[in-house]
C-alpha cells in the first residue's frame, strides 16, 4: 500500500510561491497567460504543479 502523505494549506501556498516566484511572476499574471494560450516552456512545465496545488487547496482557478 502507498502511504499517506499530508501536506498543510501553507506549505503547498508556500510550494506555489516558490514555483511562481522561481517563474518570475504573480499567481494571476500565470493564470492569465495559461487561460489565453501563452505560457512558455518554463510556464507550461509548472502547470500540473500548480494545477495539483490549486485542486488541493480547493481553488475554483485553475489551468486544467
Amino acid at each position: 500500500m502507498a502511504p499517506v502523505i499530508e501536506v498543510t494549506r501553507e506549505a503547498l501556498i508556500a510550494r506555489r510561491d516558490e514555483i511562481l516566484s522561481r517563474l518570475g511572476l504573480t499567481l494571476d499574471e500565470y493564470l492569465r497567460r495559461a487561460e489565453s494560450s501563452e505560457l512558455s516552456g518554463d510556464e507550461w512545465d509548472a502547470r500540473d504543479d500548480l494545477d495539483a496545488i490549486a485542486f488541493l487547496l480547493d481553488e475554483r482557478r485553475f489551468v486544467d
